[in-house]
C-alpha cells in the first residue's frame, strides 16, 4: 500500500516554470490592455466633465442674460457684434476696457454680468461671450405676426471656453437664445 501512494505523489509533480512564465506574460498582456482601456476611458470621462461645466456655465449667462434690460442690450448690439471681456479689466470698482467706452458702460449699466462672463469653477478660470445672430434675424419667415415678434428679440449665443487650456482639453460650448423685450416677457 505505500508503494501506490509513493507512486501517485510522484506522478503529481505541477507546473513547470515554463508554464509559470507563459501564464504570467497572458496575464500581463491582458493587464496592459485593460490598463490603457482604463485610461482612456478616464480622460473620456474628463472631457465630459469639462464640457458639462462649459454647458453649464453657459445656460447660466443666457438666463441671466434674458432676463437684463432689452433696451440696453439691443442699443450695444447695435454697434457691437458680440459681449466680450477679453480687452477689459476690472479692478478697484472700475472697468477698463480697451477703447471701448460702450461696453465699459454695458458692464457698470448691468450689475453682475462681470462676474456672469468671468467666473471661476473648480480653480479653472472660464471667460464666456455673448455674440449678437444677426443671421436669425435676417432668416425670419414672411409671416408677418411672426416678423412683427422678431422686433421684440434679440438673438444670442452664449460661447464658452476655459482660459490658458491648451485647445484640446478647453471646455467649449455654445448655447442659443433669445434677449426678450419686456413687453412680451
Amino acid at each position: 500500500m505505500r508503494t501506490w501512494l509513493h507512486k501517485r505523489r510522484t506522478a503529481e509533480e505541477g507546473f513547470s516554470l515554463i508554464e509559470v512564465l507563459a501564464a504570467i506574460t497572458i496575464l500581463s498582456i491582458v493587464s496592459l490592455a485593460m490598463t490603457a482601456f482604463f485610461i482612456q476611458a478616464m480622460s473620456y470621462a474628463k472631457g465630459n466633465q469639462n464640457k458639462t461645466v462649459a454647458v453649464n456655465l453657459a445656460r447660466n449667462a443666457l438666463f441671466f442674460v434674458e432676463k437684463q434690460s432689452f433696451d440696453e442690450f439691443n442699443k450695444y448690439f447695435k454697434t457691437h457684434l458680440k459681449v466680450d471681456s477679453a480687452n477689459c479689466t476690472y479692478e478697484n470698482n472700475q472697468y477698463n476696457c480697451k477703447n471701448d467706452e460702450e461696453t465699459e458702460n454695458l458692464f457698470r449699466n448691468i450689475p453682475g454680468l462681470w462676474g456672469v462672463l468671468n467666473t471661476n469653477i473648480n480653480g479653472k478660470e472660464y471667460q464666456l461671450t455673448i455674440e449678437y445672430e444677426d443671421q436669425v434675424l435676417k432668416n425670419t419667415p414672411e409671416d408677418p405676426k411672426k416678423r412683427d415678434l422678431a422686433a421684440y428679440l434679440i438673438p444670442i449665443k452664449v460661447v464658452t471656453n476655459e482660459k490658458n487650456a491648451k485647445p484640446a482639453s478647453r471646455g467649449f460650448a455654445e448655447v442659443g437664445g433669445y434677449i426678450t423685450d419686456e413687453k412680451i416677457r
